[in-house]
């Protein structure tokens, strides 16, 4: 009997199969709509966490992902030895058979020589769409330090421009990833170049979900931000401010509540931070002789204790006091925090970035009236302190050469309330993963030297405790000499010849392979991107020819789309930042399969294994698998010389993450379970302390300077400092009457970096949206300029790189600021929907050292421009 007609087609098989989305580093639930085989309609999974209340615009256009005719089916090779933008590949088509040996037995005798010679390219803009951590491991296993492997990792630019800062300071305060508020419970939140809910950026439709609801509940939402757009636009109150000038704006806030207002969280800040550690006048701890542990005073005793030993009461801690330990001067750091924040007065502020000093006085003083210092809530018959006032950044806010100070300075705010970890208050993605009922793998904090804790779970190498800044250099990254960064920036230095040198790494880089970033127009320069990488073997995955591909791949490999793999581990490794941040049930989910893939594309992570088996060290890539995942049981073990597909080796590991339940686990394509209450707030469960006090930059700084002066190095030393600063970003030093105004680029809700742009039903609502393909300035300074608004300009730096657009007024910008959405301007044949649409940002961001971060290798994302119509 034939099935039910829809539209003449008979429908024999009609069904939904939940998996998830792939169109971000989200991984939103979704189910999928399969008729006859084929995919066509995407929604979000009622019930859960991950997608109860519908998914974005990007997720329900994923379909186009499948059934784009530009889809790369087969293995290319270039037969161009030139490399360059604008220069043809002639790309020719070549078997599997013929890719798979070339590639391995490269990297066989690359290995042989040295193994940091290969890098391996990682991605965040389709994090979710394949196993986002696994890429380290397989550089360890084929022999680099695991330790230093990601300073071989090649990253698109929405590491390098967003992450950095916050993540190690996430890493530090909250043994997480990223921050958020907690929307269940807060009142009042502030937003400093952040979208948590209202835009991209992790959990984003959970956040989502949980701001709305928080709305309905009347919280208040503050944004700093340049634009009224995303974030400004839907908040309560928006306040225009410079970019990279929110520290300023946080400082003299602190300033404000601890020296004027003299409200503070005065048991928090006892318990749960650093500040009550003795410093000497070097600012420097003064330490136990015996244990080495930094000391305190007790004043309920009256003596000098290490920081860990038992006080009657926690009020005890002193914050103030001079004392003589081992004959030296010494005071607890809070009385160094409270001279220092004196040098911020709200006056400077308004005049540095430009926000009335009453806006920053009042919304100082609303801040701490809505914190409730000292009051508690109930929950789930458990008692916590309630403080509901969460201030977060992200990249807008962290995106710079200052990045480390932005981003302790913000935080600052809720340290001196008690407002981290607890009801209301900022949340890091939940730090405690416990196994799921009946099974074994689980990711709890720990705490470390000084009461610092350390993350579970943390992509990259842990922030605590630091590492020495040392000398030679074994990988491009230099991840050894820098190591508060997360993610290795100094191959897009443009000096990285010159530091390699003096930093004695003598490793020249001869091949990259891994899913594709296009880290050519991700991150800088262009043309300097292109030099960086034109010299090495380029083996990437992709379901296009993108622009990295063009200017610099040998061998480009078809993958598969989201909708057509078994990829099992991204939810369970990356619930760091794709899970709900809030007190709600977990709720872990898989890829699975819904289409077969065009042409002759295969997952690369079957791709992966398969050249790890040619190259030999598969078997090792095996064992650094079972001691990922903590497996104990023999029988699901992967075994030498095991010939297993990633989906077969899911189906293993499924079986000692879920116990019993894998079958059904694998079956629905998702697991649920109770969170605990307290592990989502933990801050007064686990005897951590907060480092507020970075007294380990102090000691950074010293082997900085040592080193620098060894190799005669060129750094900017002066951040390195245990307390929030001020610093101007690199780009307000390359302002004067020519470069007169600055550019910024954002997240635009309709996209995901670059992808999304060869998506033919975004593209439709792109062209719908007036800022989407333009570029943005204030009407006054389009009359200053002679510019009117659909005008053709010109973008160009003071090095020379330019960049095309087209002007769109805006009434809620700041005045002196221009706005880029993102990754537009695409030139790649391979993707000609993306073709040529908006402007490109990146094009235009200039990478010297002094535009990074000295401390986490942040790069400045905001910069000196001038414009000029297209003649």
């Amino acid at each position: 009997m034939p099935g039910p007609r829809s539209n003449g087609v008979n429908i024999e098989q009609d069904e939904w199969i939940n998996t998830t989305c792939g169109c971000c580093y989200c991984g939103c639930a979704i189910r999928v709509r399969r008729v006859n085989g084929l995919p066509v309609k995407i929604e979000g999974i009622p019930g859960s966490t991950m997608g109860s209340r519908g998914i974005c615009g990007k997720g329900v256009a994923g379909l186009m992902y499948h059934y784009d005719p530009n889809r790369l089916k087969k293995p290319l090779k270039r037969t161009n030895p030139e490399k360059g933008l604008g220069v043809d590949p002639k790309w020719k088509e070549i078997s599997w058979g013929e890719a798979l040996e070339e590639i391995s037995e490269r990297m066989k005798r690359i290995i042989r020589d040295d193994p940091y010679k290969i890098l391996i390219s990682n991605q965040t803009q389709r994090a979710s769409d394949g196993p986002h951590n696994h890429v380290i491991k397989y550089a360890h296993a084929f022999g680099q330090d695991p330790h230093i492997a990601n300073g071989c990792i090649v990253t698109g630019g929405s590491s390098l421009h967003c992450g950095n800062a916050a993540h190690m300071m996430g890493g530090l305060i909250h043994a997480s990833w990223s921050v958020a508020p907690d929307w269940r419970y807060t009142r009042y939140v502030i937003k400093f170049g952040a979208s948590k809910g209202t835009g991209s950026g992790h959990s984003a439709m959970t956040n989502a979900r949980l701001r709305a609801e928080a709305l309905d509940r009347g919280v208040k939402e503050v944004v700093f931000d340049p634009m009224c757009n995303f974030a400004g636009g839907k908040a309560m109150e928006w306040v225009p401010i410079l970019p990279g000038t929110d520290s300023a704006v946080a400082l003299a806030m602190c300033n404000h509540i601890l020296n004027v207002m003299k409200q503070y969280d005065l048991l928090y800040l006892k318990a749960k931070t650093n500040l009550p550690y003795l410093i000497g006048e070097d600012g420097t701890y003064v330490r136990d002789r015996d244990s080495g542990k930094p000391l305190i005073f007790d004043e309920g005793e009256g003596k000098v204790k290490v920081f860990d030993d038992p006080v009657e009461r926690p009020e005890d801690y002193a914050l103030e006091g001079d004392f003589d330990v081992y004959g030296l001067r010494c005071r607890p750091a809070f009385m160094a925090l409270k001279e220092h924040l004196r040098n911020y007065e709200i006056q400077w502020a308004s005049e540095v970035s430009t926000v009335p000093a009453e806006t920053i006085r009042r919304i100082a003083e609303e801040w701490v009236e809505n914190a409730q210092i000292g009051s508690t809530i109930t929950i789930d018959g458990k008692s916590f302190p309630y403080r509901p006032v969460s201030a977060v950044l992200f990249r807008g806010g962290q995106g710079h050469s200052n990045g480390i100070h932005q981003a302790a300075a913000v935080d600052l705010l809720n340290e001196l309330v008690g407002a981290e970890d607890v009801p209301g208050g900022t949340l890091g993605w939940p730090s405690i993963r416990r196994a799921y009922p009946g099974g074994h793998y689980e990711r709890r904090s720990r705490v470390g030297p000084d009461g610092v804790i350390i993350p579970g779970v943390f992509y990259g190498h842990d922030p605590w405790p630091p590492r020495k800044p040392r000398v030679p250099q074994k990988n491009v990254g230099c991840v050894d000499f820098w190591p508060h960064a997360t993610c290795p920036h100094i191959g897009y230095v443009r000096e990285r010849e010159e530091i390699w040198k003096k930093l004695g790494m003598t490793t020249k880089p001869e091949m990259i392979i891994g899913p594709a970033s296009n880290f050519i127009i991700s991150n800088c320069d262009w043309e300097d991107s292109v030099a960086y990488f034109k010299d090495m073997f380029v083996v990437l995955f992709d379901i296009w020819v993108n622009e990295t591909d063009e200017a610099v791949g040998d061998i480009i490999l078809p993958d598969v789309c989201y909708l057509e793999k078994d990829c099992w581990s991204s939810g369970i490794d990356s619930y760091f930042f794709s899970q709900s941040p809030s007190y709600e049930d977990w709720y872990v989910h898989m890829q699975k399969a819904v289409a077969p893939p065009p042409g002759e594309a295969r997952f690369f992570m079957d791709v992966l294994l398969e050249i790890a088996k040619r190259a030999g060290f598969r078997d090792r890539y095996y064992e650094i698998m079972n001691r990922h995942y903590s497996v104990e049981d023999e029988d699901l073990k992967l075994k030498p010389g095991e010939d297993l597909t990633w989906k077969e080796i899911g189906e293993r590991f499924f079986r000692w993450i879920y116990g019993k339940d894998a079958e059904k686990v694998w079956e629905q394509g998702y697991a649920t379970w109770k969170k605990p209450v307290e592990d989502v707030y933990w801050r007064w469960e686990i005897p951590s302390r907060v480092p507020v006090y970075m007294e380990f930059l102090i000691h950074s700084k010293r082997e900085v300077e040592k080193v620098c002066r060894q190799v005669d190095l060129r750094l900017h030393h002066e951040q390195y400092t245990p307390l929030p600063s001020w610093f101007w970003p690199a780009s307000y030093m390359e302002l004067d009457e020519e470069f007169d105004l600055i550019g910024f680029s954002y997240r635009d809700i309709l996209h995901t970096n670059n992808t999304t742009y060869q998506n033919p039903m975004l593209d439709e609502v792109s062209h719908l949206c007036p800022y989407t393909y333009t570029v943005t300035i204030h009407p006054s300074l389009g009359k200053r300029k002679g510019i009117k608004e659909g005008d053709r300009i010109w973008m160009e730096n003071r090095y020379g790189a330019r960049e095309r657009g087209v002007v769109k007024f805006m009434e809620g910008q700041h005045p002196a600021t221009l706005g880029i959405a993102g990754q537009g301007g695409l030139v790649a044949k391979g993707r000609p929907i993306a073709k040529r649409k908006g402007s490109n940002f990146c094009k235009i961001l200039p990478n010297y050292l002094k535009h990074y971060d000295p401390v986490t290798g942040n790069i400045e994302t905001s910069v000196a421009l001038k414009i000029y119509k297209e003649s």
